[in-house]
């Protein structure tokens, strides 16, 4: 499948990272739905400034023994449509993983090969994105710092960079300039 071989991030693809980052919590279903690899988007994530994911580690961090495998197998059989194709959402809420957990586990080579043989087989139904979706906004909200400003410069949010014109992520108004374009300003790296 070649749409998920590298390709160069265009604006607009750096854009839907950024509006779907918040709101979709899984990095595979970002990937799945910007047609790039789960490496892709987390490099271009880091790129872009975008804040650290809270995982819930009960349900990605937890290693895998051979009965989660197992369960997992029977999941992947219970699962898996006759035309083939893989529900990834609902796998990983009948092994009690996240999305990101159990595609992991499902792109080695016990089980696919690799992730691109796994993308072509998921199958994501807009019920399990709506899922996904809302469990990431009830633990973004959870996480976030009890105090809410009103005030939106102090609002972490998608800007342009005043030098490249390009959108990347800022933690508050102040912050008008992209990480690239912090690194070649100025050849002391010490200097403001």
């Amino acid at each position: 499948m070649s749409e998920f071989r590298r390709r160069k991030w265009q604006d607009s693809d750096t854009r839907a990272l950024i509006d779907m980052w918040p709101r979709v919590g899984s990095i595979v279903l970002i990937a799945l739905e910007l047609k790039r690899s789960t490496s892709s988007v987390q490099t271009q994530a880091s790129r872009t400034g975008l804040p650290r994911r809270m995982e819930n580690n009960e349900r990605h961090r937890r290693k895998w023994t051979e009965d989660d495998v197992a369960g997992l197998r029977d999941a992947l059989k219970e699962n898996t449509s006759a035309d083939g194709d893989v529900l990834i959402c609902e796998i990983a809420e009948q092994v009690k993983r996240s999305i990101d957990a159990v595609a992991a586990k499902l792109a080695e080579n016990d089980f696919f090969g690799d992730e691109e043989k796994l993308f072509e087989k998921i199958k994501v139904t807009k019920t399990s994105i709506a899922s996904a979706t809302t469990t990431a906004s009830a633990a973004a909200t959870m996480s976030c710092d009890e105090v809410k400003s009103t005030d939106r410069r102090q609002q972490a949010m998608d800007r342009k960079c005043m030098k490249c014109k390009k959108s990347f992520w800022s933690e508050w108004a102040g912050n008008r300039r992209c990480n690239a374009c912090k690194k070649t300003e100025t050849s002391d790296p010490y200097e403001w």
